[in-house]
């Protein structure tokens, strides 16, 4: 049985009303009628109608008039337009106004055997438009790509967000292989043959896929394709669709990268560690053969060539923890200069860039002194250091400037960059000629994982990580950027204003310990080395001194012994550097114990710290630091 529609007849002449309507009721519809264009519009804008049966002939308006006035309205109610005249221009103006079909009525009334024939066709004409127009309005609201090709591949409609995701606009599209204009080298034939395995076999393939954008970019998508088949089951058409997953996929390298930088950093340590006493028992060894009195001038000489040589070894094995991410001690006294030129050295060496240094001198009798870790801080020189690299052109940048100042802020003043408090302030700024950074990317630059390198160029971290950094020196970062000029990031760190006494001296001399009482002192280290020469200073020192390998032995010695000072390593091997110290701790609460590593962690550092009694000294080190750090846990705040 055919469907029952709701009708709308308007029709001035009751008769050819009435013979019209009993036509279409006994086709099973449901007629209301009326006779002028005005009332048609009344009943329009209160009830809604399968299809308007509309005269174009009426009293009041014809029947452009009135498909006029309901697009106005914004009523979508299609219409069949009828008339007494056969007129091929008038039937093409009305279809162009809009009408889905034109009808002469004829002087015999035959048109009306054809009329529910009609009605029910522009019935299902203007359904099946409306079902058209809503799902191409869908495909261009959705967020995905969707592009459909014929099976040969060639594409023959996409929608909107697939041109915004790989760059062409649809005419380059159209007409065009799919395969050819998403190409990527670098995808797997044997991956593209899957698919096609796939789609020849009448299933659908779902993967994810690198695609190439038209500007030569690359893009990660999850796609998935599947045949489209006609009523008797033939196929005929593919279609794709396309989803971005280019930012997930970064995510994903970015955490398997830090999960990398995570293994390195603890490959990094055990070397470190090892190293380290490699390099204490080198330099120790050579501190105490400076102490001959019968050395010949090219012997001294060589020995003091070789504790340089471990002092430069145990830098670049400090800016190699700072690469894996290795936190080092705590913050201390920094000369910022020197840090500034030897990080310039090694940018300059592994960059393979120039660096150009610009120091303003300070004031008289004011040092480049701050309280900061030494070692992030040259991370962040090293982080800012790359992007101003990778910011400047090819294959001859420009050289990276480091740049020094002595910043003093007592008041108002809007020069001051960036609303940063009153204070005296050592000023660092690292500054590139390069592409620099739209205001837009600006505002994002100190956000996680933003970047705008290539995919596997950049994490993103290295301006967050910065800023982090400032912020727990009680620092502040500033950056200044312009589009084809450049990038200066400013580091503003407290300037320490009592000078603290550096215990770090540049040369070799070989200094003599300042006279004070014997003390007994136990020496927990699982290297040999490492033990014999810690004692030889501190027995020079005049100290009395007990080793032990391991932490059980050391309870063994300690048990009824005399201990003023424990000197424990931090890493021995099948041990754990926390768990020995509070062993210590529990027999010797009032001992001082004095941490000896380059690898502690600032968390348990300051955990240590607060529990009292303890001092830190970094793995190599000279007889002049050693003896420096053993007076200041003996004594506290002399």
């Amino acid at each position: 049985m055919a469907e029952s529609l709701r009708l709308f007849l308007v029709e001035d002449n009751d008769d050819i009303a009435f013979v019209t309507r009993v036509c279409l009721e006994r086709a099973g519809h449901k007629v209301t009628v009326c006779g002028t264009g005005a009332d048609a519009l009344i009943v329009l804008a209160q009830s809604t109608f399968d299809l308007l049966v509309l005269d174009y002939f009426l009293p009041d308006l014809n029947g452009s008039d009135l498909l006029r006035r309901l697009r106005q309205d914004g009523n979508g109610t299609p219409v069949l337009m009828i008339t007494a005249y056969g007129d091929q221009q008038l039937a093409a103006r009305v279809l162009r106004e809009g009408a889905l079909d034109y009808l002469v009525r004829d002087q015999a009334s035959a048109y009306l055997a054809d009329l529910p024939k009609r009605v029910a066709e522009a019935v299902s004409r203007h359904r099946l438009q409306h079902a058209n127009d809503l799902l191409i309005a869908a495909l261009e609201s959705a967020r995905d790509g969707v592009l459909i090709t014929d099976l040969h591949g060639i594409v023959l409609h996409v929608n909107r967000a697939q041109e915004q995701m790989f760059g062409f606009n649809r005419d380059e599209l159209l007409g065009r292989s799919a395969g050819d204009l998403f190409r990527n080298n670098e995808q797997p034939h044997a991956y593209i043959d899957q698919m096609w395995k796939a789609l020849h076999d009448r299933r659908s393939w779902q993967g994810e896929i690198v695609n190439q954008r038209k500007d030569g970019t690359l893009l990660d998508s999850s796609l998935t394709v599947s045949p489209i088949f006609d009523p008797r089951g033939q196929m005929t058409h593919f279609v794709a669709i396309y989803r971005d997953i280019t930012e997930r996929k970064q995510m994903e390298r970015q955490l398997v990268q830090a999960q990398k930088m995570h293994s390195i950093g603890t490959l990094a340590g055990g070397v470190a560690h090892e190293f380290n006493n490699l390099l204490a028992g080198v330099q120790g060894y050579a501190t105490l053969a400076l102490r001959e009195a019968s050395l010949s001038p090219s012997v001294r000489e060589f020995l003091e060539t070789i504790v340089q040589l471990t002092d430069r070894a145990a830098n670049l094995t400090r800016q190699l923890l700072t690469f894996a991410r290795k936190p080092s001690l705590m913050r201390g006294p920094t000369d910022v200069l020197k840090l500034l030129e030897s990080t310039r050295g090694f940018i300059q060496r592994s960059l393979n860039i120039e660096v150009d240094l610009d120091v303003q001198a300070p004031p008289a009798g004011q040092t480049w002194l701050a309280l900061a870790d030494a070692n992030q801080l040259q991370q962040v020189l090293v982080n800012l250091s790359f992007n101003a690299r990778d910011a400047m052109p090819k294959p001859q940048p420009a050289p990276i400037v480091f740049r020094l100042r002595h910043r003093v802020f007592a008041g108002e003043a809007p020069a001051f960059p960036q609303n940063i408090p009153a204070g005296d302030y050592l000023a660092i700024e690292v500054e590139d000629r390069g592409a620099g950074m739209s205001a837009d990317v600006l505002t994002q630059a100190l956000d996680p994982f933003f970047t705008t390198k290539d995919v596997g160029q950049g994490t993103g971290l290295g301006l967050p990580v910065a800023f982090g950094i400032l912020t727990g020196h009680q620092g502040y970062l500033t950056i200044a950027s312009e589009p084809g000029v450049g990038t200066t990031v400013g580091l503003f760190l407290p300037r320490l204003l009592q000078d603290a006494p550096d215990p770090t001296a540049a040369n070799v001399t070989i200094l003599e310990p300042e006279a004070s009482p014997r003390r007994h002192i136990l020496v927990v280290d699982d290297e040999q080395a490492v033990q014999d020469v810690i004692r030889r200073f501190l027995e020079i020192a005049g100290h009395q001194v007990l080793c032990a390998k391991n932490v059980q032995t050391a309870l063994e010695l300690i048990d009824d012994q005399q201990i003023d000072l424990i000197v424990l390593d931090w890493m021995i091997p099948k041990e754990e550097g926390l768990a020995n110290f509070h062993l210590l701790r529990e027999v010797r609460p009032a001992t001082p114990i004095l941490l000896c590593t380059g690898l502690l962690q600032t968390d348990q550092a300051a955990e240590l710290i607060s529990e009292g009694g303890v001092a830190l000294l970094r793995k190599p080190f000279r007889m002049n630091e050693l003896w420096y750090a053993v007076n200041n846990a003996l004594h506290p705040g002399d």
